[in-house]
């Protein structure tokens, strides 16, 4: 890029940044000091809660200063250029008790990222995009404290989730947006055997399916291990046959996105690490691996090191490598992809939080698009805004 153009991209992004912070801030409520983006408030067990957030945000690519391509490879951070909505979330829920053990949990999911989340649903995209979860729980009377879900809810692989109130970045690892399952439909189980062994069990219809892609149920076991009160391990493993020979609407097979057409048997295993060293220094790894008989192997894996520095501000850089040999991750054929990631957390409020976002991506052969043809690096500059209610 030129000096001139280099110029140019980064006062479009400066006075961007500066005019959105400005509406957002004026929306958002009166400051007050928080943590760094936590998970929603546990709800009190008799109460409805209701809560949500809007997602919105601007994206540079270095390699696309006149362009607006897609920013390939990626799921939910894919436009350039512009500025706009990801996604808006309206959760509405209930905590089962044991005095009353039903329970339930519904997302109400709208924006270009509930059609990308729904972009292989072989029921169609537009039939379940509007619910990203919906699920109705019950709380067994034994002695354990032991839950039954059944409905749509988000998988449970992987470090990273679909949620941007609860990420430490902004974009997605490679790893969790091609490597690893989004949502599943069916049966779930957990039980907290002690207060530090917790196992789950699942009976669900496929990768990222409501309506089931064959005839064939899919199955899982999981198991959440606290070693201390600053490390844990999350171990989970998927077995099952996925895919099957109609094509659906993003041009692949099944739920799970084979590029070629049949049924395969899928095995899957994920790792994830976490160490809180103390109230500021956060680490994480995220590794899976996974086969599909008579189509190939994927591979992945991101560490992940986080600082709240203060009520305010946090950092978090990421690492990321996820090996497609046999093409059956990323539509372009076999590749090997590297992600860098550096992203800063500003919290305005509690109800306002600013990324600043920095990342390189680098591939194997020529993929991510440019004004100049396909290339084998990517720099992209994006300025995120979550407001939450």
């Amino acid at each position: 890029m030129s000096g001139a153009n280099r110029v140019r991209a980064w006062t479009s992004v400066r006075k961007l940044a500066t005019a959105s912070t400005a509406a957002l801030v004026l929306l958002s409520c009166q400051s007050q000091a928080q943590t760094q983006t936590p998970p929603p408030a546990a709800p009190p067990p008799k109460d409805f809660v209701v809560s949500g957030y809007v997602d919105l945000y601007f994206q540079h690519d270095f390699g696309q200063p006149r362009g607006t391509a897609p920013v390939n490879g990626r799921w939910y951070d894919t436009s350039q250029g512009v500025y706009r909505l990801a996604a808006a979330q309206v959760d509405i829920s209930r905590v089962p008790v044991p005095k009353r053990p039903f329970g339930f949990f519904v997302s109400l999911y709208a924006g270009p990222n509930a059609t990308t989340l729904a972009s292989t649903e072989p029921g169609h995209i537009n039939t379940y995009k509007d619910f990203s979860q919906a699920y109705v729980t019950y709380l067994l009377p034994t002695r354990f404290p032991f839950t039954l879900d059944f409905g749509k809810w988000y998988a449970f692989v992987g470090y990273e989730g679909l949620d941007s109130r609860t990420q430490d970045n902004y974009s997605r690892s490679f790893t969790f947006t091609s490597l690893e399952p989004d949502y599943m439909t069916g049966f779930r189980g957990t039980v907290a055997v002690t207060p530090k062994l917790t196992l789950n069990g699942y009976l669900y219809q496929g990768y990222n399916e409501v309506k089931n892609s064959n005839s064939t149920i899919m199955n899982g076991l999981g198991a959440v291990y606290a070693f201390t009160d600053k490390f844990s391990a999350t171990l989970q493993g998927y077995y099952g046959k996925e895919s099957n020979s109609v094509m659906n609407e993003s041009g692949s097979f099944g739920g799970i996105g084979f590029p070629t057409p049949g049924e395969s048997w899928v095995t899957q295993g994920n790792l994830v690490l976490l160490y809180q060293r103390n109230s500021k220094d956060k680490f994480a790894f995220d590794g899976t691996q996974a086969r599909a008989t008579r189509k190939g192997t994927w591979i992945g894996g991101a560490v992940y090191y986080r600082r709240q520095q203060d009520s305010h501000n946090a950092f978090c850089v990421r690492v990321d490598r996820a090996s497609d040999p046999n093409g059956l991750r990323f539509l372009g054929g076999p590749l090997l992809l590297h992600s860098f990631t550096g992203t800063y957390d500003y919290s305005v409020n509690n109800n306002l939080t600013l990324r600043f976002e920095l990342r390189h991506d680098i591939s194997d052969n020529p993929f991510f698009n440019s004004d100049s043809g396909p290339t084998t690096q990517r720099t992209t500059l994006t300025f995120a805004q979550i407001l939450k209610f």
